[in-house]
């Protein structure tokens, strides 16, 4: 049964059995129930997208990450009102609905309040161990007429603000359009686009630090729907985890690389380009036999292509992924480790990976100028993969300040919006060939 957060909770006593999960029934039944007794009142739901900090992403941490998310229920609770509802929906996603609001203001400053209070410290066995939160907002009755609207809503913006690197992120006229559009069979969308070959690959630029060429791109997913609907690419990986259609997901996306690769080079663009993997493929032993196949179809050096993994790959099946990145370089092709952090997994199974390259995550870069903490682990990122032998690519760069720092601190690649937004392969090709000239 959903039970509102007691009111000694919100005056700083909380504990973890004050807040209770409850079920997306009850939730919605809460929701259904004060939109009824609003009297015009505007009602909000938040979606919390929590990323579990690098430190804690191995298995043998489980009991920091379970401490880490009773401090994350416990503050949460210190911020809400006695009238608000908090469900946990899962380990990384929990929802908040804010009732009977004078106005649509004070839902984003909740979200404001609980993303920063999320991001301090915390102490004990989490010591010094920061909590990403992006928030999505979805107000009623201006977002969506019921309690399923209203979490959808809420949950596409949450994908919005995590893919933007943003705190939060109200839903927005275009943003609902598009989520109405894909009501239906989504998981059958998606097969659709895969055999149709409708997926969409944009490219982002990276640029050599010290000479400002661009010498590679990374490819991004770009998936707009039969109906017209365009998902962020979080949402559309989600899908295709959850329908089992991750592979062949990727494969098409693969293929369309290698297809734009033979194209750019054919204009004279002769760039590496890097493609996600999700840690489900490496679990595929016959995935590095696929990608070969597909490499002497299209005629594509494997050193002018990159994989990039997340950190979750140490934490997986960690032996069969091995032999799977192993194949992949002997091959010949490049692997980078993507939004790499200082975490304790990273440090523990960095030589046992691998890897020619690792990325420092956004998060970092963003706020290098303004913070000695995110400057020092930049740095540190910088240092360990140079020692490693590694090439170190810093993401989220948006100005010529960061550029210069990340130049005198050694850093060998950048991407941003500095250089350019993620481009379509036309749009792509003319930016590059308006730089080179």
């Amino acid at each position: 049964m959903l039970v509102p957060i007691p009111p000694e909770a919100s005056a700083g006593s909380a504990t973890v059995a004050d807040i209770r999960g409850v079920a997306r029934p009850a939730l919605a039944a809460f929701i259904e129930s004060e939109i009824a007794q609003s009297k015009a009142r505007p009602l909000a739901v938040l979606m919390v997208s929590v990323a579990r900090p690098r430190q804690l992403e191995s298995i043998t941490r489980v009991s920091a990450w379970e401490q880490k998310l009773q401090q994350i229920d416990i503050r949460i609770a210190r911020i809400l009102r006695a009238t608000d509802r908090y469900a946990r929906l899962s380990e990384e996603k929990l929802c908040i609905v804010l009732p009977m609001l004078a106005n649509g203001a004070q839902a984003v400053l909740a979200a404001a309040r609980i993303a920063a209070a999320l991001q301090e410290p915390a102490n004990n066995e989490t010591k010094d161990m920061s909590v990403r939160a992006s928030v999505g907002i979805a107000i009623w009755p201006e977002h969506g007429a019921d309690a399923d609207e209203l979490v959808r809503c809420a949950d596409m913006a949450a994908h919005i603000a995590a893919e933007a690197g943003e705190d939060y992120h109200v839903i927005r006229p275009e943003d609902r359009v598009d989520l109405q559009r894909l009501d239906g069979d989504t998981e059958g969308q998606l097969l659709h686009a895969i055999r149709q070959n409708e997926l969409l690959v944009h490219y982002q630029p990276q640029i050599d630090v010290r000479s400002g060429r661009c010498v590679g791109a990374e490819a991004l997913l770009r998936w707009t729907a039969t109906t017209g609907a365009a998902l962020p690419t979080a949402m559309a990986i989600d899908i295709a985890e959850q329908a089992g259609l991750i592979g062949p997901l990727t494969f098409a996306v693969i293929n369309t690389v290698l297809r734009d690769a033979v194209q750019f080079r054919r204009q004279g663009v002769d760039i590496n380009l890097s493609i996600n993997l999700s840690t489900k493929v490496l679990s595929d032993l016959e995935m590095p036999d696929i990608v070969q196949q597909a490499m002497e179809t299209w005629d594509v050096r494997p050193d002018h292509l990159t994989f990039e993994i997340t950190e979750g790959v140490m934490i997986g099946d960690i032996e069969r992924s091995l032999v799977v990145l192993n194949r992949l370089r002997d091959m010949g092709l490049r692997l980078s480790i993507d939004d790499f952090g200082t975490g304790y997994s990273s440090l523990a199974y960095m030589k046992r990976f691998p890897v020619h390259e690792l990325k420092i995550d956004q998060s970092f870069v963003a706020n290098m100028l303004t913070s000695r903490g995110d400057r020092q682990i930049v740095q540190s990122v910088i240092d360990l993969s140079h020692n490693f032998a590694l090439q170190v690519v810093a993401e989220g760069v948006e100005n010529e300040e960061t550029l210069e720092a990340l130049k005198a601190m050694g850093c060998d690649l950048a991407q941003g919006f500095l250089f350019s937004r993620a481009l379509a392969y036309g749009e792509f090709l003319e930016w590059i060939t308006a730089r080179r000239n």
